[in-house]
């Protein structure tokens, strides 16, 4: 203890604007020791200022207590009513007394018309000084060392998830409500004004401090009041000061603020600030400047759950029409939206449905795994018959295979007949081969024999005809010889010219021979090449026969590979008789 009083005495010697900073890293992850370090520095500041430690009030009914909060002109003492013997909360102003406040100490007694559990009571008003304000201690008794421990602001206890901030603005909306079916309407709703248990964690709307009512009149021009963060559009423009919760046109404008209200104090809680902040340069302006200049609703983070952000937009629309009719209205959406029910918003059967599902969770497992169940013995049913259908199929194919196995064997033996003709022709075209290849060795050893003697022949007829040549070339020397001496030598030159005759016709009949001799080799090598495609031919249909044997051999080869798979595939859907028709039994071997 002693170290946290040198701690804050040290704080205390700084400047007041750095005091929430240095409390909160002198005390991480302690809200309510931070909060409660603050009050004990502003309380301290106070004391020096007015040179008094507690307030003395008139009477001995109310004993004060712990310092709960210091404020601008007043300070919240945790006192004791020995009257009634309950332990309140009193606002004790400080300084002379004045209009405002009178006029505060009015809407406290406004204020204490509503009753309601989720509003802070007022108790008493006291108007002599010093003057104070007796109110409804918001705390809860700790259940292990029996020691009272008071509320905080929202301001300071933030709540801990989502479905908190949506609980702790319901409550709100509800005690909003409750003031306003009493004609009390707060203007000021911002998490400074709402306290929370500390234990239970429930909140409590306080401090109608801008609170109208019936018979509560102001004059003058337009008014703008309230938190420059919190304050609704319309009320940052200025508003009439008296308006008449009676008239209905002027109800609709106080409840469109406290609906605001309640949008902005969702807003701070789910965003961690307020709704509006001060405009930064170049164009720098107040808060509740930027409030009065909007046009558009604030932005809301969107990962936000959509059900919630659709409440807190329609609490914060800009045209107060477009807003919640009532603070009950947003209340029960919000209740719908922590029960998991539909909210005004939730209109499509999808959305409607999806919450029934989540409301009952243990219903629509059961549904699920119902039809999941369901769907499961559709499949299996349906699966049942496709099996059944399958194996009808399969003895249809089984039998379709049986007859397709005795077509192969049919066609295996039709095929090995085929198979046995064809090597027989083979065997006999292989004989005509060998027959013809004699035949072909007999034709060359002829057709060689031809060429030779045709050879020799034009052999001798090229030597006939050089010896006839020769014998021209004499005849004609000896015919020019003749011709010189033709008158001396007249008969010789006779016999000579019947000489030259006998060899012009022996060189005819050379001519001649030699022309047999060439028409005959013409006719062997005819002979020869008729012999070769002869022989050409042979080896061709040999070749053929050859092809056609492997063909059929290739064919014999997979028959008897069908027939082998056919008959393992009849063996795997072999049929039990229990199972459906009777089981098909095929012969895999392949008749031979």
């Amino acid at each position: 203890m002693k170290d946290v009083l040198e701690l804050l005495a040290a704080i205390a010697t700084k400047p007041e604007a750095s005091w929430p900073a240095l409390v909160a890293a002198s005390f991480p992850g302690d809200p309510a020791l931070v909060a409660q370090a603050l009050i004990w520095l502003r309380a301290a500041r106070e004391r020096v200022a007015d040179d008094e430690a507690t307030p003395h009030l008139d009477g001995d009914r109310y004993e004060l207590g712990v310092l709960l909060d210091v404020g601008a002109t007043a300070s919240v003492w945790q006192a004791y009513d020995h009257k009634l013997g309950r332990n309140v909360a009193i606002k004790i102003f400080r300084g002379e007394h004045s209009p405002v406040v009178d006029e505060i100490l009015a809407e406290a007694r406004a204020a204490a018309e509503v009753t309601s559990d989720h509003v802070v009571r007022v108790l008493d008003v006291h108007d002599a000084e010093p003057s104070y304000i007796v109110m409804e201690l918001v705390g809860e008794w700790e259940p292990r060392n029996g020691v009272l421990a008071p509320g905080s602001s929202a301001a300071t206890l933030r709540p801990r998830s989502l479905d908190e901030a949506a609980r702790w603005v319901r409550d709100v909306a509800r005690g909003v409500h409750d003031a306003h079916l009493r004609n009390v309407f707060h203007r000021d709703l911002k998490p400074h004004n709402v306290l929370i248990t500390p234990f239970s964690r429930r909140a409590r709307v306080a401090d109608f401090g801008l609170a109208v009512s019936e018979g509560h009149d102001r004059a003058g021009a337009l008014e703008i009041a309230g938190t420059p963060g919190y304050i609704a559009p319309e009320q940052a423009c200025g508003l009439p000061p008296a308006l008449d919760p009676h008239d209905l046109d002027d109800r609709a404008v106080l409840v469109a603020l406290d609906v605001w209200g309640l949008g902005a104090l969702a807003f701070d809680l789910v965003s961690n600030r307020p709704v509006w902040q001060p405009a930064p340069p170049p164009e720098p302006c107040d808060a509740w400047e930027v409030a009065a200049a909007a046009t558009t609703p604030p932005a809301l983070d969107r990962k936000l759950p959509r059900r919630l952000r659709r409440i807190i937009e329609q609490a914060l629309a800009i045209d107060p029409r477009s807003r919640y009719a009532t603070a009950g209205e947003l209340a029960d959406d919000l209740d719908a939206y922590l029960a998991a029910t539909p909210t005004s918003h939730d209109t499509s059967r999808t959305s409607r449905f999806a919450l029934w599902c989540r409301r009952n969770p243990q219903l629509t497992i059961t549904v699920a795994l119902a039809t999941v169940l369901a769907t499961l013995s559709i499949v299996a049913y349906v699966n049942v018959v496709e099996v059944r259908a399958q194996r009808n199929a399969l003895a249809a194919e089984a039998r379709r295979a049986t007859a397709e196995n005795e077509q192969l064997s049919q066609r295996a033996r039709d095929t090995r007949r085929e198979l046995a003709t064809t090597e027989t022709e083979l065997r006999t075209r292989g004989k005509e081969l060998e027959e013809l290849r004699g035949t072909l060795a007999d034709a060359d050893k002829e057709y060689k024999a031809i060429v030779a003697a045709k050879n020799r022949a034009l052999a001798d007829a090229d030597a006939a005809t050089r010896q006839l040549a020769e014998a021209l070339a004499n005849a004609r020397t000896e015919r020019d010889e003749a011709r010189l001496g033709r008158e001396l030598y007249e008969g010789f030159f006779t016999r000579a010219r019947t000489e030259a005759d006998e060899a012009a016709r022996d060189r005819d009949q050379a001519q001649h021979d030699r022309d047999a001799a060439r028409k005959e080799r013409d006719q062997a090598i005819k002979e020869r090449d008729a012999a070769n495609t002869a022989r050409t031919t042979v080896e061709k249909d040999r070749d053929r026969a050859l092809a056609d044997r492997d063909r059929a051999e290739a064919a014999r080869h997979r028959s008897e590979a069908d027939l082998a798979r056919l008959a393992a595939e009849l063996s795997a859907l072999r049929i039990k008789p229990n199972d459906g028709p009777a089981a098909v039994t095929v012969d895999a071997q392949p008749a031979m």
